[in-house]
């Protein structure tokens, strides 16, 4: 299906270079950016305690490729059932109308966000897929842009594959589509930087994911909070805990934390109202 947008034959080969080729040069070209400008540039200001660890940098860019192909692999018999036409995957706007180009953003986020948690919070509860699907990601317990890719390949295939399976349910536009696969890149990208600019507490931002590799289970959720809320895997960046070290979090200039408390974990995970 890409690769018809693009104007290339819809084959298996030609498929697979787009999904591992492409997407190795959108990851990594967004991923070096992010690097250059927080961990380097003006890490004064973002990062300043930040240094290099050249073996854990040479593992995570080594996973973001076999991430990358494995999924390529993984997400191709989707690929080519889109391709012939077993799906509900649609080119012209004009077949379903502007009404539902709008429409299906909204349906899409709701169908994305509840399987993707349901799937996290799995990877975290089952203890065989915790050692063999999902641990991979968490050996960055303070992560970087490099990390947010850094996947076992079953672990990013089944938490991507919703984005890929929602046009079996309904009806996708393939620009919305090619639209939700590449920010949900970005959005991987930007929720590891350990940068956050954007602090509204509904959504899932940076400083959330932060402390999801700081303490594993909590803040579960892909774009939004409302199913950590829901089911009590939400822990707020906006107080500070006592077992993360400065720095973690990033606080902009003159940026307090609203309340301290002690440790997520040894407090139970109690949180203030936001």
């Amino acid at each position: 299906m890409i690769a018809r947008l693009l104007g290339l034959p819809d084959t298996p080969a030609v498929m697979f270079l787009v999904f591992a080729g492409g997407g190795m040069l959108y990851f990594f070209s967004l991923a070096s950016i992010s690097y250059f400008l927080y961990f380097k540039k003006f890490k004064s200001r973002f990062h300043p305690t930040y240094e290099l660890d050249r073996t854990e940098m040479k593992s995570a860019i080594k996973w973001v490729i076999i991430g990358i192909v494995g999924n390529g692999l993984l997400m191709l018999p989707i690929h080519l059932l889109i391709a012939k036409n077993y799906s509900k995957m649609y080119y012209d706007v004009a077949d379903h109308g502007w009404a539902w180009m709008f429409g299906q953003v909204a349906v899409l986020l709701v169908f994305t966000e509840t399987l993707i948690y349901w799937t996290h919070w799995a990877f975290h509860k089952s203890p065989f897929l915790w050692k063999y699907v999902h641990e991979r990601h968490h050996k960055y317990r303070v992560p970087q842009p490099y990390s947010a890719l850094s996947f076992n390949p079953m672990d990013s295939f089944l938490q991507a594959v919703p984005h890929h399976i929602a046009a079996f349910f309904f009806p996708v536009h393939a620009g919305i589509y090619v639209a939700s696969v590449t920010f949900v890149t970005l959005w991987a990208v930007c929720i590891h930087d350990r940068v956050s600019f954007v602090r509204w507490p509904w959504l899932n931002y940076t400083d959330h994911h932060t402390l999801h590799h700081w303490y594993s289970d909590f803040n579960l959720g892909q774009y939004f909070t409302f199913w950590d809320r829901l089911v009590g895997t939400y822990r707020s960046p906006a107080i500070d805990y006592e077992d993360v070290p400065p720095g973690i979090i990033y606080r902009p200039h003159g940026a307090q934390p609203r309340s301290t408390a002690p440790s997520a974990l040894a407090s139970g995970g109690a949180q203030p109202a936001e």
